[in-house]
């Protein structure tokens, strides 16, 4: 067995444990992966690169993901986590043997500075007499006195010596910050002054005292907390300084100087802690301290940078938050979650954590931002209200995020006065701006700022200045894009300006300019759609999603110009569709055409274009989420009136094969062919490449529905070869669909209606992971239902049915695809009368083949019936297992849809059985039972199952078997 000891450690490489004191300690298997990295490494730097390309070789994950894992490392290490060093800027590193060095400090020769004679010695001596101080976790060290015995009293004559005040108390373990500790450390080490700039609420404050605790001993003379948060003057300012080092107060104006000069020999971290309101005093301050010896640095915590010479600033991020797709273990190991799982239950919440607690708390978390005031304000109303309700009114945060620690500073107690705070240091313009920026969603541009400040009234140069002072004040966080930056308020700060907007009366013009400034960004990425790839476009689109809906909802169910909304509708539905958000693109097209009918009356400046736009992305979507229903059929008629009246030829071929497509779901395959054959005329006619390759396409399913396979092998076959997709792009509603992959599922079947079986299915194949790779859920469903599925189905694959049934039901349902999810338990159930045979899986069956009927989506009727014959057959429930096949025979009869008819015809063989093989004896057999009565069709399921099937009058006899 292979057994390395690292400290109190005891790793198993064999059986992946971490063993203390014999005890087995919980370690996920990625941080055991990691674990072994270090270990392989000896001592050296192991890449953060490197660890992701080794522990993820197959998955991208972000960086913060590995951090979450050694952070779980850490704790594994207990006392011991500092053996795992961060080396900033290049990876990790494990201390391997013997016992952990004590951290270098500005005493030590490593920093090349001059030694100070006592300051020296007493750091020597504090590193002999204690050195295990130095090197205890920060959660678990306790406290100790804010400087050694030794540390030097002012030397002035007439200065009689004063206790100095000590550091505040540390507060339970410190989660989610060790990779700043250790680079803030480090940087302490290095600079003179470090500034931790961030929002409130977000800890900076609570990473000071932790600092100021984890390095006081690497100082000769400590640590010293200078609080400013009470200061408003310079008076105030020195008062607290002089307070917090010990010093007299003295209210002169070389009072700062004296102060510094009393510090010159000293070697000593002095955090000024709340800088913001006083931010040039404290900069003075800071800049006299190190201006005055070698041996002081300066920590300050402020909500903007000091902007004074030497400064570092380290910008404090919102604790890592769980992604929306991890499972319970990775929910559990992030710092949000762990705060406030932490805080809850020391405020007396019991929670059981299991699935649902967990999605609570994670989904609670997110929406707070991973701001540790808000989650520890959350927290304790979680313990009092439980985590039900907490979510259910979380909306309302400034009222119930409240009950902060009562040792808090007021502004810290609500969520509410923290904000309040920020807010009152603004400037006018700011806060206006701050305001006005509330109505914006995720992120935005330089641009769109600059126009929501001419909206509010501020000119460019007023809104660039209030841009900076809010991006400084950490209420504005930055992201790189390309050579400049995209702004984004937290969803917390947001929820403040919109209180701002209602208390300042603004809410209504803002939101009316904020749908404005929408519709104008959509026209101008509507200008440039047709010049760049569409997945591109795209991106565009939806990192502006959230303004659209927020404006849609604003002006076509608010109080907003309903013409705004309208137009923006008409934008907006196509993309909607191409996003396979098919839902709401059918609920945005329909709010804009109410809001047109009830102004009918009105003279409203909409023109026509706008309205079919709108009629056609309805059509278009509705089909897949209430089913080729007569008001699918109506929409794409007058879409085509408007078009042949106007001469728009591509509205004209969208609509065209709009109504085609809605005779081919809905199973009637004569009229389905006829209409492909005209669409295939008109679309030549225009004589573009895309509408003639397109044509082919349609005409190739038409002719395979209705029976002609070798005419359909060729028109397929033709189209897949000359299909060019930079060129195939059709500019109206589906023009992400990638019309060769779809056409490869379509010619599958073909082939295995032909005998290809094997040859079928591979190709059948190779279209669903072409559907997943161009990511466009529509097309992949469409694969899916049309060929990968259902012909695994056909030749017993039940493996290749049953993923291609799961991937089917997430996406069809995710995507409100109700066709399709509807179609999916047809499947589903036909899976299990083959895995699980019996009258609980036929039953099954036949309920989600009435549920497709509902649907009226009948074009994979035929098949769907035929296995449910086989199985009334395998029940031995003959008679009914007949009535069935010959209702899809005759449906195929009535509807043309012939591609499945010889399988029927065998299905039908099976259950007449060998004594009556012929097709005469067939016919006869049929003739002596078609006057069945109801009764033989015992289950109700059944029943529904065949639709409205009318069998003459009669009584019941015995069944086909007993009856030969």
């Amino acid at each position: 067995m292979k057994t390395i000891k690292i400290g109190q450690l005891e790793i198993l490489l064999d059986r992946r444990e971490v063993r203390v004191d014999g005890r087995k300690v919980r370690a996920g298997s990625r941080a055991f992966d990691i674990l072994v990295l270090l270990i392989a490494a000896q001592g050296e730097v192991v890449a953060k690169d490197e660890i992701i390309r080794r522990v993820w070789p197959t998955t991208v994950v972000e960086k913060n993901n590995l951090e979450v894992h050694i952070c779980a490392l850490r704790r594994v290490f207990g006392r011991e986590r500092d053996r795992i060093r961060t080396v900033p800027g290049r990876g990790y590193r494990l201390i391997m043997d013997g016992v952990l060095p004590g951290l270098p400090g500005p005493g030590v020769s490593k920093q090349g500075r001059p030694k100070q004679g006592a300051s020296n010695a007493a750091v020597q001596r504090a590193a002999v007499q204690r050195p295990a101080d130095a090197l205890q976790p920060a959660h678990e060290q306790h406290a100790q006195p804010s400087f050694p015995e030794s540390a030097q009293e002012p030397t002035s004559s007439d200065a009689r010596p004063r206790p100095r005040q000590p550091l505040p108390a540390r507060m339970p373990e410190l989660i989610g910050r060790h990779e700043a500790l250790a680079g803030i450390a480090d940087a302490l080490r290095t600079r003179r002054i470090v500034t931790l700039v961030g929002t409130g609420g977000i800890g900076k404050t609570r990473l000071a005292v932790e600092l100021a605790h984890y390095l006081q001993h690497e100082f000769a003379d400590g640590a010293v907390f200078v609080p400013l948060s009470a200061a408003h003057g310079w008076r105030s300012a020195l008062d607290a300084l002089a307070v917090a080092m010990g010093s007299r107060l003295s209210a002169g104006p070389a009072a700062l100087a004296q102060l510094a000069g009393e510090w010159r020999n000293r070697e000593a971290l002095v955090v000024l802690d709340n800088c913001e309101q006083i931010l040039d005093i404290a900069a003075a301050i800071a800049e006299a301290l190190v201006a005055a010896g070698s041996g002081v640095r300066v920590l300050a915590t402020s909500r903007e940078a000091l902007r004074v010479p030497d400064e570092t600033v380290h910008h404090v991020p919102p604790l890592a938050l769980p992604s929306a797709a991890g499972g319970t273990g990775e929910v559990l190991d992030t710092p949000a979650v762990q705060l406030f799982l932490m805080r809850a239950q020391a405020d007396g919440a019991h929670f059981l954590l299991d699935e649902t607690v967990v999605r609570l708390t994670a989904d609670v978390c997110r929406r707070l931002d991973g701001i540790p005031l808000a989650l520890e304000l959350a927290a304790s109303r979680a313990a009092v209200l439980g985590l039900g309700q907490l979510a259910a009114n979380l909306d309302d945060r400034f009222s119930i995020l409240t009950g902060g620690r009562r040792t808090a500073l007021p502004r810290h107690q609500t969520l509410q006065a923290t904000l309040d705070w920020s807010y009152r240091l603004l400037g006018r313009d700011e806060q206006k701006l701050l305001r006005w920026l509330g109505t914006l969603v995720g992120s935005f541009s330089f641009d769109a700022a600059r126009a929501v400040g001419e909206y509010a009234g501020l000119t460019a140069i007023a809104t660039l200045d209030a841009l900076g002072g809010l991006a400084a004040r950490s209420l504005l966080a930055t992201e790189p894009e390309g050579a400049g930056y995209r702004y984004r308020l937290l969803e917390t700060t947001r929820a403040y300006a919109q209180q701002q907007l209602d208390d300042e009366g603004e809410r209504a013009r803002a939101a009316d300019a904020h749908a404005s400034l929408v519709v104008t960004l959509l026209r101008e990425l509507q200008t440039q759609w047709k010049q760049q790839p569409i997945e591109e476009w795209l991106v565009h689109f939806m990192r502006e999603l959230g303004n659209v809906r927020a404006a849609l909802d604003w002006t076509l169910e608010g109080a907003g110009d309903a013409v705004v909304g309208i137009e923006l509708a008409a934008i907006t539905v196509p993309w909607l569709y191409e996003l396979s958000l098919v839902e709401e693109c059918c609920d945005r097209a329909r709010a804009a055409l109410r809001c047109l009918a009830r102004t009918e009356g009105a003279t409203l400046p909409v023109d026509t274009e706008t309205h079919i736009r709108l009629v056609g992305g309805l059509a278009a979507a509705a089909v897949y989420t209430d089913g080729p229903l007569e008001e699918t059929r109506e929409a794409w008629s007058r879409v085509l009136d408007h078009a042949l009246k106007t001469g728009d030829t591509g509205h004209a071929l969208r609509a065209r094969w709009g109504v085609w497509n809605w005779h081919q779901y809905g199973g009637r395959a004569r009229e389905a062919l006829v209409l492909a054959r005209r669409f295939g005329e008109q679309a030549r006619e225009t004589g573009e490449a895309i509408h003639g390759v397109l044509a082919a396409r349609v005409e190739g399913i038409a002719e395979h529905y209705a029976g002609n396979q070798p005419r359909a092998r060729t028109l397929l076959e033709q189209m897949i070869e000359q299909y060019d997709a930079p060129l195939a792009r059709w500019h109206t509603t589906g023009s992400r669909v990638d019309h060769s992959t779809a056409a490869r599922a379509t010619l599958a079947r073909v082939r295995w209606a032909q005998g290809e079986q094997h040859e079928a299915c591979e190709l059948a194949a190779r279209s669903f992971h072409a559907a997943l790779r161009a990511d466009y859920e529509i097309v992949t469903c469409y694969v899916l239902v049309e060929a990968a599925v259902p012909l695994a189905l056909l030749n017993a694959d039940n493996a290749a049915a049953r993923q291609g049934i799961d991937v089917l039901q997430r996406l069809s349902t995710r995507f409100g695809l109700t066709i399709w999810s509807t179609c999916c338990a047809c499947y589903d159930a036909w899976l299990a009368t083959l895995t699980q045979p019996g009258p609980e899986a036929t039953a099954r069956l036949a309920v989600a083949i009435a549920a497709l009927r509902a649907t009226n989506f009948l074009a994979p009727l035929p098949m769907l019936s035929g296995q449910l014959a086989r199985a009334l057959l395998h029940e031995a429930r003959d008679g009914e297992a007949l009535a069935v096949i010959g209702e899809a025979r005759r449906h195929c009869e009535r509807s043309g849809a012939r591609w499945y008819d010889e399988a029927l015809g065998r299905i039908d063989d099976e259950i007449l059985g060998a004594p009556y093989g012929g097709s005469a004896a067939r016919h006869t057999f049929t003739s002596m039972t078609v006057d069945l009565a109801r009764d033989v069709m015992a289950a109700p399921e059944i029943r529904a199952a065949m639709g409205a099937l009318r069998l003459p009058p009669g009584q019941p006899t015995k069944t086909a078997r007993e009856n030969p």
